[in-house]
């Protein structure tokens, strides 16, 4: 499985997005498979090294995925928040609300290269996950215009992501899955009706 999919969306909350997507024209949920969930968890910097040992107990980690099942048919309904209203409805704010109350995190100080920072992480590994994952989503809808949150415009192609480019004009999750694929097909159709 190709990294560059773990990571299309530019943020953790979208990244659990993608999550699913459409590969030869049949859906994949990479949270499906226990080797792939770890992977993305660990390319999304996700997980302490304390997390990684917890989550070899098969009830702890059978329990993170129902919580991140959850928490992406959340991020699922704030899209479609923002693609239909253009902001968040009163359903999602509430839900995420509930997820934010139940979240325990701890504060540190922690110094750094002669500096001080806080630091906040969950309590456990599961409040660690949704905590830095929510994190990402409240940092996302605080700092980026809603329009900048979009889905890729391939027919084929379910995977969101945040336009960073300069121009704010980007079409596609990735010109390697989806825009090259697109300028392909226009091409060889523009030469069929010639």
């Amino acid at each position: 499985m190709d990294k560059l999919l773990f990571l299309i969306g530019g943020t953790a909350w979208i990244n659990l997005v993608n999550t699913t997507y459409i590969s030869n024209k049949q859906k994949i949920d990479i949270l499906q498979n226990p080797t792939n969930t770890l992977r993305w968890l660990e390319e999304n910097n996700l997980l302490r090294e304390s997390d990684v040992l917890a989550l070899a107990d098969g009830e702890l980690f059978d329990s993170l995925l129902v919580e991140l099942h959850s928490l992406r048919d959340l991020s699922k309904m704030i899209l479609s928040d923002i693609d239909q209203q253009g902001e968040l409805s009163q359903e999602s704010t509430d839900q995420l609300k509930t997820i934010v109350n139940q979240l325990k995190v701890s504060v540190s100080l922690v110094p750094k290269d002669e500096k001080i920072s806080l630091t906040t992480e969950g309590i456990t590994t599961i409040d660690h996950v949704l905590y830095t994952i929510v994190d990402s989503m409240i940092h996302t809808l605080d700092s980026v215009s809603n329009n900048r949150i979009r889905k890729c415009e391939h027919e084929e192609c379910t995977l969101h992501f945040v336009d960073t480019s300069k121009s704010g004009k980007r079409r596609w999750c990735s010109m390697e899955l989806c825009g090259n694929r697109k300028k392909v097909a226009e091409f060889y159709a523009r030469k069929k009706n010639k």
